[in-house]
């Protein structure tokens, strides 16, 4: 996972498609001050520009992952 890019520019937030979660997160542990720069997603391993349609993937695979997890099944997986 990676972010760059000064304040002025926006998040560009590298992220893992099957790890959306875990990377999101990570961001939000390493770099809340840039949280409110305009957000740009780039999958890692993927071709592609976000023009509105990488951002919104992200946000569907991010509630599909976390609608799935052990934060919301109350199961904890070791």
């Amino acid at each position: 996972m990676c972010i760059t890019g000064p304040i002025t520019d926006p998040l560009l937030l590298e992220v893992r498609r099957n790890h959306v979660m875990k990377d999101a997160l990570g961001t939000l542990r390493y770099s809340q001050s840039d949280l409110s720069s305009k957000l740009q997603i780039k999958f890692i391993g993927e071709a592609g520009v976000d023009l509105g349609g990488l951002r919104r993937e992200f946000f569907s695979l991010l509630a599909y992952q976390f609608s799935h997890s052990a934060l919301t099944s109350g199961k904890l997986i070791i």
